[in-house]
């Protein structure tokens, strides 16, 4: 089964007078290639990040540090012109290797990607998330998380960063049309509140020591503070004219992803894994309470849950359990002794249930990466308590932990950073990356990691969660679906409460690509069906040969995969 690709070609010393002259030629020949290529590909990567200083430094590329970014309009059409001209380029290719021509088309995928969300959609003019989502310019929590720098020279970068707020978010102002999406705006100021309740919590304890840093966190949280009573004043002119549209959500899908798919073919897929998932679910639940049905079935799943005082502890021991089955069934290498940290999530992040947070690819000295647990807090009082424990029981916590650790993000996450090029290591495909860890899910349980009908059940509530999103995006993008419709699909299809329904079908219009959870999976499996045809198949050369392809899109790691 293939590897993919060439290692990276580093230029080594050579003694020209052995008489080797074509030979020399040749090989000097292949090194001036591999060479052009490389700057190529660095100097497309390099306009990523120069637009996106915060998209550098979570790779963990810190040359871009204490830049807040430019969005102001001239920068819009700049980079615009970049991508036109890189694009260009990019579609002449000469004398690549075939792991070249891969990357080439991955970087076409990026660009493309960009330019639809620049031009097409024109987020920075229509989207507030731009400006205050994840990954936006607003986000200095690499600064004070990671030991990349003594602290001084971090703390220099922090300020400077913060100084720029106040242009950027003028950017923003400026740009906005009046008239904003209203799922949109209304997750932009809560973000932008979180941001501003991080800036006065934890960023400005850690600045407390340097008065100049302090000042520059205070006046930072003043502007983002103008920046969500400007959001506010929006709420009056808000809309809910968010669907794409077939043909942009298609357009957007094939930019993103490079998966090329009809409607049709979409709905056929994901409704195929709603009927498989339902089935087994309802078979489950009549084994843990015959007749009740799956809603009854999963109260039985709060029965056994960690305490206040043992949740980090019992997640760090389950992590274990799981990394020590991967290795014993020969599920997939694992490239690295080191473990990811299990920790109590930092109060900005404590929304969510839990997460990793990997080092980024490039990072060189803070390599540590996160795995948060949202412990319930001091004054949450009991009922809280006890309702969040009983919802982040034992079965789901193992559940999660196989998405989020091993053999899902945090193992993808060691293989990628040995990924065979900077094009592998840096982009985040979302059907490639949260596919994967959607796959582990559904994989490791037909591998017999658990016999525990409770356990299969939160995998397939989960996957029917996933699915719902995916019926979602089409419905709210491509069929004309009611928000309404929406929820009760969550609650109907999903066996979520009315709350997280909303909450998750409200992502839908905001976050039209995330049916790429499921699709992802999908895909995987079919690419799989597809390689066991090979006489050398075995499930832990699969997932490796999946595994040191990087985050490619699914459709070129499936040419590696199976080349």
């Amino acid at each position: 089964m293939d590897h993919c690709g060439d290692a990276n070609v580093t230029a080594p010393h050579y003694d020209t007078c052995d008489g080797s002259d074509v030979a020399s030629r040749g090989l000097f020949a292949t090194l001036r290639r591999v060479r052009g290529w490389l700057d190529v590909e660095r100097e497309v990567i390099d306009g990523f990040f120069r637009f996106s200083p915060s998209f550098a430094r979570r790779a963990g590329d810190h040359r871009f540090d204490g830049l807040a970014g430019d969005l102001s309009g001239s920068a819009i059409a700049a980079r615009l012109a970049e991508v036109g001209k890189q694009l260009q380029d990019l579609a002449k290719p000469n004398g690549l290797s075939r792991d070249q021509e891969i990357d080439r088309r991955a970087l076409i995928a990026q660009l493309r990607g960009e330019e639809f969300e620049l031009a097409d959609l024109r987020r920075p003019y229509t989207d507030p998330l731009t400006y205050a989502g994840f990954g936006s310019e607003l986000d200095i929590s690499p600064y004070v998380k990671r030991d990349y720098a003594p602290l001084p020279d971090r703390l220099a970068a922090l300020r400077n960063h913060l100084g720029g707020y106040a242009g950027y978010l003028e950017s923003a102002r400026s740009n906005l049309e009046p008239s904003l999406p209203r799922p949109n705006l209304e997750v932009a100021i809560e973000a932008a509140r979180g941001q501003l309740d991080y800036l006065e919590g934890e960023i400005l304890s850690v600045a407390q020591a340097d008065a100049s840093t302090a000042t520059a966190v205070r006046d930072a949280a003043s502007e983002v503070t103008s920046f969500v009573d400007f959001l506010e004043r929006r709420r009056p002119q808000a809309h809910d004219d968010y669907a794409l549209g077939c043909e942009r959500f298609i357009r957007f899908l094939r930019a993103r992803e490079m998966v090329d798919l009809d409607v049709e073919s979409l709905e056929s897929m994901v409704n195929r894994d709603v009927e498989r998932n339902l089935a087994r679910a309802s078979e489950i639940a009549d084994r843990i309470a015959p007749g009740s049905g799956v809603a009854a079935a999963m109260t039985a799943l709060q029965q056994r849950h960690p305490t206040v005082d043992s949740l980090v502890g019992d997640v760090r021991n389950m992590l274990e359990k799981i990394r020590s089955f991967i290795l014993d069934r020969q599920i997939a290498s694992v490239p690295s002794e080191v473990r990811c940290q299990v920790k109590a999530t930092p109060a900005y992040m404590a929304f969510i249930t839990a997460a990793l947070d990997g080092a980024g690819p490039l990072e060189t000295r803070a390599t540590e990466s996160y795995y948060y647990v949202t412990v319930p807090a001091a004054d949450w009082g009991p009922q809280k308590t006890d309702e969040w424990l009983r919802y982040l029981n034992y079965v789901v916590l193992e559940n999660t932990s196989i998405h989020e650790a091993y053999p899902g993000h945090y193992l993808q996450g060691l293989h990628e950073r040995q990924a065979r090029s900077l094009s592998r290591q840096v982009f985040w495909v979302q059907s490639t990356g949260e596919g994967w860890a959607h796959y582990c899910e559904q994989m490791m349980l037909e591998a017999g990691y658990s016999t525990d009908p409770l356990f299969e059940l939160a995998q397939l509530v989960d996957a029917l969660l996933r699915d719902c999103r995916f019926l979602t995006s089409l419905g709210l993008h491509c069929r004309q679906m009611p928000m309404e419709e929406a929820v009760q699909t969550f609650m109907r299809v999903g066996f979520q409460s009315e709350l997280p329904a909303r909450r998750e079908a409200t992502r839908g219009a905001w976050d039209p690509l995330y049916l790429n959870y499921t699709l992802g999976k999908l895909l995987i499996y079919e690419l799989r069906h597809d390689a066991e045809r090979d006489p050398g198949y075995s499930l832990k050369a699969f997932h490796d040969a999946f595994l040191a392809c990087g985050n490619l899109p699914i459709p070129l790691v499936r040419e590696l995969v199976l080349a």
